[in-house]
């Protein structure tokens, strides 16, 4: 019997406009950002990891293995630890790789000395996205980054892509960028996406939210690279920023390659492009609520994930991987190994 969580996720690929209001699309260069507006009945109340660290409602802790992190949740709410977060600090920079939606209570109560204050504890996974540091530097604390993953690394953070494709990438996208050899010594994602961190400001303050806006499917150079969305529109003013970042870095990539020629319907190919694709399912019950459901294209060239609470898509996520590093045979790739051969006629 197929899960419930897929089915959902299945159906708004079956008819993306059940799910999927859009607003009048915001172009910026080779940059088009389409608004996702939130339909009120698939609101959820709960608040970002980012809103709860300005508050102190969270903790993230260095645990004894790198690909986990523990994390108490202090307070009453709801907390979602979005997929594609960066947390900077302890032995390694990490990424959370998977959607985690912190529930309001039923986990260990660590605070046994005052048992009437809520507090939950949590083991997480997470991926490095720092190589070659294994050293504490400053506090053993993490805190939450400003920079999210962008597509390519996002699309190897999957659990599909495994560590070593995250590290793989991370190297492609330095080679891409042409980081000069000082930048990022410890090879540390967060420390070389900060040199295009006045580039990717310059592009985003371009595009404007619009009410109840929840998300944003976006297009580069004409073509559609991704979609992000929330059940919470507050949510969404949170991460606005940090995720038209992680996409415009993709501006900047291709900013010297051709475009799709002719006028586009955005909506109509955003709609024909998420009805047309084919995707392997898979789920799993979440660390906090809900159920993680990743998917994968049959063609490997789309790969998503989405945590599913419910019957809500608490944060959807999908993108197409473009240039970088390379997982598959050259002719089983619609995008080419380099950056400079994904226009190619």
């Amino acid at each position: 019997m197929k899960s419930k969580s897929i089915e959902i996720v299945e159906s708004l690929f079956g008819n993306p406009l059940n799910f999927l209001k859009l607003g009048t699309p915001q172009v910026y260069e080779n940059m088009t950002v389409i608004p996702i507006i939130i339909q009120d009945d698939k609101f959820i109340d709960f608040i970002t990891i980012k809103e709860a660290e300005e508050l102190e409602l969270i903790e993230i802790i260095e645990s004894d293995t790198v690909s986990q992190l523990e994390v108490i949740n202090k307070s009453d709410k709801q907390i979602l630890i979005p997929f594609g977060i960066t947390v900077h600090g302890g032995k390694q920079d990490r990424t959370i790789w998977e959607p985690i939606l912190l529930s309001t209570g039923g986990k260990q109560n660590i605070l046994k000395q005052n048992p009437k204050k809520v507090v939950q504890k949590y083991t997480i996974p997470a991926k490095c996205v720092e190589q070659s540091r294994w050293n504490y530097t400053g506090g053993r604390g993490f805190k939450s980054s400003s920079m999210r993953l962008h597509p390519n690394v996002a699309y190897e953070a999957i659990s599909a892509g495994g560590q070593s494709g995250v590290w793989q990438e991370i190297q492609s996208h330095r080679a891409e960028m042409s980081y000069d050899l000082a930048v990022a010594p410890t090879q540390s994602y967060l420390e070389m996406t900060k040199v295009s961190g006045k580039k990717t400001e310059s592009i985003i303050k371009n595009f404007k939210n619009i009410k109840n806006q929840c998300g944003v499917a976006v297009f580069i150079n004409g073509e559609f690279i991704g979609i992000e969305f929330y059940a919470n529109l507050e949510v969404w003013k949170y991460m606005s920023n940090d995720i038209l970042k992680a996409f415009s870095i993709e501006a900047l990539r291709f900013k010297d390659k051709p475009r799709k020629n002719g006028n586009i319907d955005y909506h109509d190919e955003l709609i024909k492009i998420l009805h047309d694709l084919n995707f392997d399912f898979s789920t799993r019950e979440g660390v906090g609520l809900g159920n993680v459901v990743e998917f994968n294209s049959n063609d490997n060239k789309w790969r998503g994930i989405t945590l599913v609470h419910s019957e809500t898509m608490i944060q959807f996520y999908l993108v197409s991987k473009r240039g970088g590093y390379q997982t598959q045979p050259r002719q089983n790739l619609q995008f080419q190994t380099v950056v400079s051969q994904r226009y190619q006629i």
